[in-house]
């Protein structure tokens, strides 16, 4: 489950790619992805774009249908322990929404 510490981790990470990866090298995606050689299409102002709209979302919970297709209480929460107490039979997911900031 996804947790704020979890979300920081997430940017220090990026922020991490950021100064010390060299983009234009896809031996470093190969060997991070775990998948077959890529040529990265990514620019730096890319991941520092993604950073920062990191930075300004929030994380929030949702209690899903089984099928995690859908939202079954059209209300999220702060914290996945508030959800859960919000799912009404076994059968609910808990669903994690990250919200944009508004624009």
């Amino acid at each position: 489950m996804i947790q704020k510490q979890d979300f920081m981790l997430i940017r220090g990470a990026l922020q991490f790619w950021y100064e010390e990866m060299d983009l234009k090298d896809a031996d470093v995606f190969t060997i991070y992805s775990g998948g077959p050689r890529i040529k990265p299409s990514w620019q730096e102002e890319d991941i520092q774009q993604l950073r920062q709209q990191l930075l300004a979302a929030r994380l929030r919970y949702a209690v899903c249908r089984s099928d995690a297709a859908s939202i079954k209480t059209p209300r999220l929460f702060n914290s996945p322990e508030v959800a859960r107490q919000a799912m009404a039979d076994a059968s609910d997911r808990l669903g994690v929404v990250l919200v944009a900031p508004a624009v």
